[in-house]
Order: structure tokens, then sequence, then C-alpha cells
């Protein structure tokens, strides 16, 4: 089956991939310079692939709060019961702004990195507990949703940053 691009309006839309249209995220980076270059020149396709990633991405990652309005529902919003950080409630038929913008910046830092993929270079080399010696491999960085991202859904849910398994233990 060929990709189709299909946009959550909050209305539970069969084959829904993407919080956010393009043009939304064509105007939300419209503002920001450093990004808008880099978005502009990517062709309508890419950008609709870049944001359903993305909209795959934060709902793999997340512990959103409240629940979600169907069983049925491609995605994880819309949802119950779910109030921004000042309280007011969020209709249980929209998608939040606060999604979409994070939506958008997760899949404008996809266009520089696939964070899906576990990489051999990642993770703890070496552990000593009697006086905490701690030592990562060369190069290491966690795969992890970015700081921003994190800032703008606060409210809404958790997300999960890095991998979530615990490594190898052994006694000394």
């Amino acid at each position: 089956m060929a990709y189709q691009f299909i946009m959550e309006t909050g209305e539970i839309i069969p084959g829904a991939n993407s919080y956010v249209s393009v043009e939304e995220a064509d105007d939300y980076l419209a503002q920001n310079i450093h990004a808008a270059i880099t978005w502009d020149a990517l062709p309508t396709e890419q950008r609709q692939k870049l944001l359903s990633w993305a909209t795959r991405y934060l709902d793999q990652r997340a512990r959103w709060n409240g629940r979600a309005v169907s069983s049925s529902q491609p995605l994880r919003w819309p949802r119950y019961g779910v109030r921004t950080n000042d309280g007011i409630e969020i209709p249980w038929n929209s998608i939040p702004k606060q999604l979409k913008e994070a939506t958008i910046e997760m899949a404008r830092y996809l266009i520089d990195s696939d964070r899906s993929v576990e990489r051999p270079q990642d993770g703890l080399k070496f552990l000593k507990v009697d006086v905490i010696e701690m030592e990562f491999r060369e190069g290491y960085t966690l795969p992890e949703v970015p700081s921003e991202v994190i800032n703008i859904l606060a409210g809404l849910g958790s997300l999960i940053s890095g991998p979530t398994g615990f490594g190898k233990i052994r006694r000394a």
C-alpha cells in the first residue's frame, strides 16, 4: 500500500498518521530563521513523511495523560481528561496546540538524524559501583527526544528519553 498522509483533527480520522498539517508546520517554522531554510527546501512529500514519523515517534515514547477517546483510533490522541499546565481542560475532540508544535519540532529534529534506530556505538562500556566509576563508549549520545519538545509537551504527559531497558548486571 502506498504511503498516504492523513492528518488527525480530533475527530478520529481512519488511517490518520500525523497530528499536524504541512501548512501548519510551514507557518510555524517560518518564524525560525534557522529551520525555515532547511524545511522549505524539502519537497512536500518529504515534509509529510517527517510529520508522520514525528507523530509516531512521540506516540511511541509518551505516557500521555488522560485516556484515549476510542479503542479504534489510529493515534493516541484525541484524549479525554487532559489539562494544560494552566489547568484548562483540553477538549476531547481536538489536537492541542502544544502537541502540534512538539510534533513539528520533532520532525525538524528528525531531518538530520534517524533517532529511531539503535546504534551499536551507544551504551555503557564500564561501570564500577564501589567508588562509582562509569565509562561510556566514544561518541556516545543517547537517542533522545530534544529537551525543547519535552518542554513544549509539559502537562500533556511524560516522555521516555533514551533506552528503557537495563544493561547486564554482574557481581564483582
